[in-house]
């Protein structure tokens, strides 16, 4: 059997047939037949499905014909579906061990049960072998999948020597049976939704009226972080049909519409079709009937795995697909759901999709990653999870998840609770619970990360005499003076910002608007809690007055001088610490006399003192282009200095000798503390996240 054949085997039973399990059948004697008439049976047996009952007259025929090399690739094609590693790999390397020119794949399929068996080294060594002597058909594309396998053995390795710091556990058995469970979906804090093709005897294939097993929605409570009660039949939505295989939910951020799918099996062709439904909640708080999604989603082809985001343009639909104009067979592709219509099917691109299969998206909107499973890219099994961050046709660049997520077997429906420290992966491990062998079925396994508790500050800009929100703001957050964090400007949409902190630390948070004058607010994270905990910090911000001149009060020359006085440093220092948190003002230092003596001698005398206003600021470091110093004399009185019985009035005339500045201009590109940044996904792209619209509601109220 040569790869192509095979690998749509694969994909029949282990993806395209939904379920990703195999199927068995009811153990029968073998009969005391020739070699001739075995395999016949064993090719009848084959073809319909029923591969533990086709290896035994394989074997039969193996006995009498040991030499027989199509028997010895049927028993380990078999075994391989069955996802009897140990025993395909024995059986494929008796065959390649025959050296027959019939089946020059026999080493690859060699190398991958190794791999399967977590046999890295030696897996390894098989691949490059395979790579450097394979000379048959596709020899260009078969040397490729073997480098690619090769390159996964290296990650494997690597992986498993350092490994991730997560625990992946088995639910056991209240929630895992015999045969398949999968697409996991919490629903809040307490309830755990997933699909089970539950049996408490072995499945039989080739009796149809008795074969009415058919994959149904399952909910199990959870008692605690880690243990859960007994499961049953979901029936708070009507989403199990009795004559459909029904799983791989998914719920809209708001919970009220339910996206899933259902399939069944073409008896004529012999293929499954999966096609998604959605069922959402009415008036009356029930849920709907479901209704099959438009073309625009579902196709002639398959279509499985839903998962929701959300964007700018709408709710995102993310779903596989082997429909055409994919990269390779199952594609991850994406709608938007427009008010009750749906745009055309979108595929998401060569970061995400791979000749192979990619399959089980689930979206996490609020920090814009995709997570999916795939056998395309270079990984420790056969399907890996991966990660990208993104949205719609905008992502970087897949990342394989690592040890121990992923294993030497199938790992997929990577999925995270609400708690985002735990999620769940659907993976056919050693530790399911089995019909046969140790890697047969899947079942549901926790990821439990390790716990941290998350600290965050938000808030919004605001203009300090209106109190409204002001857009576009420029925010960023600093740790000890020197390290800035987070986006450098505000959503143009909603001006709120959000940031994760460190407990015991000191923050302080800077703002800036054209217009405005800047301003910060400081504040400490103190661990008083044992869940995570949001502060809410608002920066105000006072409009610049347009050309109008602003007293520094408690200014102070010596008399009939220009010195500065001692008591004067505390004023300046306030004009300075203006000057370094808004530095693109450029300003005008202007000193006034009363109305005493003439303009031949106040005219000198104020601009030398309004120099030595410019030489402090000089002295403590800002720059002189921003500063211009101007002797104003007595040309701009601001009270009238006699009374009106014509007595003088020293008070009024205190009041004339002052300092003032006005902010005279902008210098360019002297913005310079707003210039650190995320330099990682700009989710500009993208909407605001649903939680951080749901607080800004709520502040709105």
């Amino acid at each position: 059997m040569n790869l192509s054949n095979t690998m749509k085997l694969l994909s029949k039973s282990i993806l395209i047939v939904f379920l990703l399990a195999p199927v068995f059948s009811k153990a029968q004697t073998v009969q005391n037949l020739n070699a001739k008439q075995s395999l016949k049976m064993a090719d009848y047996l084959f073809n319909m499905g029923s591969y533990f009952n086709a290896i035994s007259y394989y074997e039969k025929v193996y006995e009498k014909q040991s030499n027989n090399a199509y028997a010895v690739n049927q028993i380990a094609q078999a075994q391989m579906l069955l996802r009897d590693y140990k025993e395909a790999e024995k059986w494929f390397k008796v065959l390649q061990d025959l050296n027959v020119d019939t089946y020059p794949d026999a080493g690859f399929y060699y190398a991958l049960c190794l791999k399967y068996n977590a046999k890295y080294s030696e897996a390894k060594a098989a691949f490059n072998k395979f790579e450097k002597t394979y000379k048959g058909l596709n020899a260009s594309a078969m040397k490729k999948k073997a480098k690619m396998q090769a390159e996964g053995c290296d990650l494997a390795i690597k992986f498993i020597a350092n490994p991730d710091t997560v625990k992946v556990e088995h639910l056991g058995a209240n929630v895992n049976a015999p045969y398949t469970e999968f697409g996991p979906v919490p629903y809040g804090n307490d309830l755990l939704l997933y699909s089970s093709l539950k049996s408490d005897t072995i499945i039989i294939l080739d009796d149809k009226k008795r074969n009415q097993s058919f994959a149904q929605f399952y909910s199990v409570p959870k008692l605690t972080d880690s243990t859960f009660g007994e499961s049953s039949i979901y029936t708070d939505m009507p989403v199990n049909d009795k004559d459909s295989h029904n799983g791989n939910g998914a719920f809209s951020a708001d919970k009220k519409r339910f996206y899933f799918t259902r399939c069944k099996l073409d008896e004529t062709s012999m293929k499954m079709h999966c096609d998604i439904y959605m069922t959402e909640v009415k008036s009356n708080g029930k849920w709907s009937n479901p209704i099959k999604l438009p073309a625009e989603v579902n196709s002639d082809s398959t279509q499985t795995h839903p998962a929701i985001g959300n964007s700018k343009e709408g709710e995102v639909l993310y779903f596989s697909s082997n429909r055409a104009q994919g990269t390779g067979g199952m594609d991850i592709w994406y709608s938007i759901k427009k008010g009750d219509a749906w745009t055309p099917a979108m595929n998401l691109g060569k970061k995400i999709n791979t000749l192979g299969d990619d399959i089980t998206p689930y979206y996490d909107s609020k920090n814009y990653m995709l997570y999916f499973s795939s056998n395309g890219w270079a990984g420790m099994g056969g399907y890996d999870v991966f990660k990208s961050k993104g949205v719609l046709k905008k992502w970087e660049s897949a990342k394989n998840m690592g040890y121990p997520i992923n294993s030497s077997v199938d790992d997929m429906y990577y999925t995270l609770s609400d708690k985002k420290y735990i999620g769940y992966v659907v993976s056919n491990r050693p530790g399911t619970i089995s019909v046969k062998s140790e890697t047969c079925c899947d079942d549901i396994w926790e990821i439990r990360y390790p716990r941290v508790i998350y600290y965050a500050v938000r808030g919004y800009v605001f203009d300090a005499k209106t109190k409204q929100k002001l857009p576009d703001a420029k925010v960023i957050m600093v740790s000890n003076d020197t390290v800035k964090w987070g986006k450098d400007q505000l959503s143009k949409r909603d001006t709120m910002y959000f940031w994760d902190t460190q407990p015991l630390m000191t923050y302080k948070l800077a703002a800036d608007k054209e217009g405005y004058f800047s301003n910060d607010a400081s504040f400490n994270v103190v661990r008083k809690y044992d869940d995570n905990d949001t502060m809410r910090v608002d920066i105000y911000l006072t409009p610049i007055p347009p050309k109008e001149p602003i007293v520094i009060e408690n200014i102070f020359y010596d008399f009939n001088g220009a010195g500065l006085r001692p008591e004067s440093f505390k004023g300046l220092d306030s004009l300075y610490n203006l000057l370094v948190a808004n530095p693109t003002i450029q300003i005008e230092i202007r000193s006034h006399t009363d109305g005493k003596g003439t303009d031949k001698y106040n005219d000198p005398l104020s601009q030398k003192r309004a120099e030595s206003v410019v030489n402090y600021l000089l002295n403590k470091g800002i720059s002189k282009e921003r500063l211009v110093a101007k002797g104003m004399g007595k040309r701009e009185l601001l009270v009238k200095e006699t009374t009106d019985d014509g007595k003088d009035c020293e008070p009024c005339r205190q009041l004339n000798r002052r300092t003032d500045f006005k902010i005279i201009g902008v210098i360019p590109g002297k913005d310079v503390i707003y210039k650190q940044g995320d330099s990682g996904f700009d989710p500009d792209a993208v909407d605001t996240i649903e939680e951080e619209k749901q607080l800004e509601k709520e502040e709105d109220k």
